[in-house]
């Protein structure tokens, strides 16, 4: 049995993407995982059922405490512990593995494997800033931009919006200018009916029309049938609904199996296999 705790040296720092993202890639490997989440914050049950979600790993859905954790001889156990926890202790008392994700390419922590993340550039036990990874979701989009839905795609509010496109008037075609983003949400004026059915057709993620003005019945129709793309309605214009979503990057909490896939890519980069096997041993 071997037990690995990852923890973050920072709030924010990443330590649950890390974690599904060490999972992955120890699942690629043979191994046998599981992800589980220490009750005892905020963030605690949210983690859990994110764990859940992934088929790579056996998760329990739901926080536990460090007594319930299964003992198992086959299975490479990864434990996220409550944020401010005392990782070293945790990792003592387990008999775990340390490690430690940091925003700070400089930290350092005897005993503990340091894995600096969001960092400028790629290299050893370093993992780059990402656009996947910080793409914020539909739902995040909705609450930054106090908009009102219209209709939901099959997705839902988990769907993740990689890129924010604005329906400008361009000299390409509009679908051929939306098929240059994937995982997209497009903000166009509400009165725009051609480049919003572009953007339904070419089947962007999110579309936020602005203005506040009511949409046509081609658009509401579009949505409703075909399920394939969330329909916002902004209360503000273009440029302010831009200025309000645009932070929204980062601010998603982790999930979704295309982040999955993209920092298990990123780790293969950040850690070599005798470093990846060292852990699980």
């Amino acid at each position: 049995m071997s037990r690995i705790v990852v923890a973050g040296a920072q709030p924010g720092a990443g330590a649950t993407t890390v974690a599904a993202g060490l999972g992955y890639r120890l699942a690629l490997s043979g191994r046998a995982v599981r992800l589980v989440r220490l009750a005892g914050d905020a963030r605690a049950e949210a983690d859990a059922r994110t764990y859940a979600t992934f088929e790579i790993a056996d998760a329990a859905g739901v926080p536990v405490a460090e007594a319930d954790i299964p003992t198992d001889d086959t299975t490479v156990t990864l434990i996220e512990p409550p944020a401010g926890a005392d990782a070293g202790a945790i990792a003592t008392r387990l008999g775990a593995k340390l490690v430690l994700v940091s925003e700070d390419a400089s930290f350092v922590s005897d005993g503990a494997l340091v894995i600096a993340n969001h960092q400028r550039y790629a290299g050893p036990a370093a993992i780059v800033e990402d656009r996947l990874l910080a793409a914020p979701t539909v739902g995040t989009l909705i609450e930054a931009s106090g908009a009102q839905v219209l209709a939901r795609s099959e997705a839902g509010d988990d769907e993740i919006c990689q890129h924010l496109v604005v329906g400008a008037i361009s000299h390409d075609a509009a679908d051929t200018y939306f098929n240059r983003f994937p995982r997209r949400a497009v903000v166009s004026r509400v009165e725009r009916v051609d480049l919003a059915l572009a953007a339904m057709l070419t089947r962007s993620e999110c579309l936020i029309l602005t203005g506040g003005h009511e949409p046509s019945p081609y658009l509401l129709d579009r949505a409703a049938s075909t399920r394939e793309t969330t329909l916002l309605l902004a209360p503000e214009g273009t440029v302010e609904t831009v200025r309000d979503i645009e932070g929204s990057f980062g601010k998603s909490a982790f999930s979704h199996e295309a982040k999955l896939e993209r920092i298990s890519a990123l780790l293969a980069d950040a850690l070599d296999a005798s470093t990846l096997a060292s852990l699980a041993g």
